[in-house]
């Protein structure tokens, strides 16, 4: 029954449609280390595009058993060749056109992007947090049951 509760939480998460825009999860840690007085676990849930967060997540993860939810489209790891594409930053509504049948700049973009999920793994492992990773292209379901299992196992 808990792992039940745990995945409908989780998908009310993931389906949640925010009213702003932009992502601050520096601010959100602060918050949750001002109302929560009792150790938690904490599942943070996002795409971690978002900087000057790390003090403030090793200070909740201090507090609590942070667990941190990846979501990943991906489109953000690898840019498909469609040709010229116009695209819109969902944070802060911009709007430009980019040529993706560019070998250059579809390599670009791939090494970037392993840049950042290798800085965000090096971030979590060093302030020791569990990750689960999410796709956008397949079921949450699976992943997370088998990180539950693994936890449990370690946790034993």
């Amino acid at each position: 029954k808990g792992l039940k509760h745990v995945l409908r939480v989780i998908r009310e998460a993931l389906y949640y449609k925010p009213e702003g825009k932009g992502t601050n999860i520096a601010q959100a840690l602060e918050y949750l280390n001002k109302v929560s007085r009792r150790r938690a676990i904490v599942f943070l849930i996002s795409d971690f595009f978002d900087r000057a967060f790390h003090k403030a997540l090793a200070v909740a993860n201090k507090k609590h058993d942070v667990i941190a939810v990846t979501i990943t489209d991906p489109r953000e790891i690898t840019l498909p060749n469609l040709g010229i594409i116009h695209l819109q930053d969902p944070e802060t509504g911009m709007q430009f056109a980019i040529d993706s049948s560019d070998p250059g700049l579809r390599r670009r973009y791939g090494r970037e992007a392993l840049s950042r999920v290798k800085q965000r793994e090096r971030l979590f492992d060093s302030l020791n947090i569990d990750t689960v990773d999410v796709y956008t292209d397949k079921s949450y379901i699976k992943e997370l049951i088998k990180f539950f299992k693994a936890r449990e196992k370690r946790l034993a």
